[in-house]
């Protein structure tokens, strides 16, 4: 209780000391969101300097003398801004980059036109090229005109044990030495996040896991095709995994696995085989890999618990799925004929796609209910588009939207180490917010009508 009573005092007295000082901006008559706890709360917002410095009952009386500019938020919700742990440069800005500096900075404007008018604030890349380096760390300088860019460099790999080429955003580390001396570049270059991707083989991965750790960076794995098991990358120290669906392919049994990559399309997508290829063959697969395991599969539920006691967070991405089936409000064109286009399936094969979605759905709302801790990242083109419709789709498998809320704001922050200053709208955090024109926790679709973006206090687009 007194530890109660000190905070209102010191909060109250922090109020009344900037009395007499105008403040950058107030918001009035916002009804706050806490994300930790779900409730909402009417109240003014005052902001100064990119932070929030104080909050006042909305009974308070508000004028032009207490700010440079008021926002009438009028009853609408106010949130913290959404943070995409999930994002590759050539989604918005394809392949091939200029590295001169007129180019990074127009790449940098394409970049926050993706994001900002969407609310996303903050954004973490899920590995680039190393060429784009120069590029990566000019992003990573904070500006209100662009969202917060925490860069990890390339994505480290093994040497590849398959025919399959080395993708352009990654990097060959062929020894613990050589992904202990990556970490150490990247860490120079003041990167504070990293990617480790499945072609990474134990020795290697065991190294880099243990060098970000000392140096306080976060990793992210994507572990899957089991060149590493799940369950060793999560004794090994991995606590944040890129992709619900990696979960489905360490449960699954081999024998399984090697048929949902085959036979599964002769049994159940034979239009889909063409001259030994098949159109959508990654997306579908995937699906497939859901309808073989079943609900409330043992192995899975193993994982899940195994999740849960390890404090591993899980970045579902599955926009990019529900979209290639018609589940999304809006679908981006297939990149690759052979690796995502779908537009070809019948009513049927489309349906039994559906089906395996939605028993993936049902596994990541087991996550969610178990207490495994779920954030929101896009991994797809247009990507700020993509991240509200990541937060719908979450929505619809079952996960209140409150709670999404706190997966696109908090639980991100946290997961890139960065809940010290962004994910919750609290006094010294920075002023990244989103104003809902109409509120998505009455009505999930509110999510993409008319918003005011602020980023560290300055008003998108005023």
């Amino acid at each position: 209780m007194i530890r109660r009573i000190l905070f209102i005092t010191l909060a109250l007295s922090g109020l009344m000391s900037c009395t007499n000082n105008v403040y950058d901006l107030v918001i009035t008559d916002a009804n706050v969101l806490d994300v930790r706890s779900g409730e909402t709360r009417l109240q003014h917002v005052f902001v100064k300097d990119g932070k929030i410095a104080a909050f006042s009952p909305a009974s308070k009386r508000v004028t032009t003398k207490d700010a440079t500019k008021i926002i009438k938020a009028d009853g609408q919700l106010l949130t913290p801004g959404l943070v995409d742990v999930h994002f590759h440069t050539s989604e918005i800005l394809g392949k091939k980059l200029s590295a001169d500096a007129d180019s990074i900075a127009l790449y940098r404007h394409k970049f926050s036109e993706s994001y900002l008018p969407y609310g996303v604030t903050t954004v973490r890349s899920g590995g680039d090229s190393e060429q784009y380096i120069p590029m990566l760390q000019k992003w990573q300088e904070q500006s209100p005109a662009h969202p917060d860019f925490l860069a990890v460099g390339a994505a480290l790999v093994s040497t590849p044990q398959d025919p399959r080429p080395v993708y352009a955003g990654h990097v060959v580390v062929n020894n613990p030495e050589e992904a202990n001396a990556k970490i150490d570049q990247y860490h120079k270059l003041g990167f504070t996040n990293t990617k480790l991707y499945w072609r990474l083989r134990e020795p290697e991965f065991a190294a880099a896991i243990s060098r970000a750790k000392e140096l306080g960076i976060q990793p992210f794995g994507h572990v899957d095709y089991k060149v590493l098991p799940l369950d060793k990358a999560i004794a090994l120290g991995l606590k944040n995994i890129e992709h619900a669906y990696t979960i489905g392919v360490a449960a699954i049994d081999s024998s399984k696995y090697e048929y949902i990559n085959s036979w599964a399309f002769v049994d159940h997508y034979p239009k889909a085989i063409k001259n030994n290829v098949v159109d959508g063959s990654f997306f579908i697969s995937r699906m497939e890999l859901f309808n073989q395991l079943g609900p409330d599969q043992p192995r899975m539920m193993e994982l899940i618990q195994l999740l849960k006691e390890n404090q591993v967070s899980v970045t579902p991405t599955i926009h990019l799925f529900a979209q290639r089936f018609g589940l999304t409000y809006f679908t981006t064109p297939a990149k690759l004929p052979a690796y995502d286009y779908t537009e070809y399936l019948t009513a049927e094969e489309r349906n039994r796609c559906r089906q395996g979605y939605a028993i993936m759905g049902q596994y990541i709302k087991l996550m969610h209910e178990a207490g495994v801790q779920l954030n929101l990242g896009t991994d797809w083109d247009d990507p700020g588009k993509a991240a509200l419709s990541e937060m719908l789709e979450l929505n619809d498998i079952g996960i209140p939207m409150v709670d999404v809320f706190k997966i696109a704001t908090l639980n991100g922050a946290k997961a890139i180490g960065r809940a010290d200053t962004i994910g919750t709208v609290e006094v010294g955090k920075r002023a990244n917010l989103v104003l809902f024109s109409a509120n998505p926790l009455d009505k999930s679709e509110n999510l993409l009508k008319a918003k005011t973006v602020i980023k560290d206090g300055v008003v998108y687009r005023d």
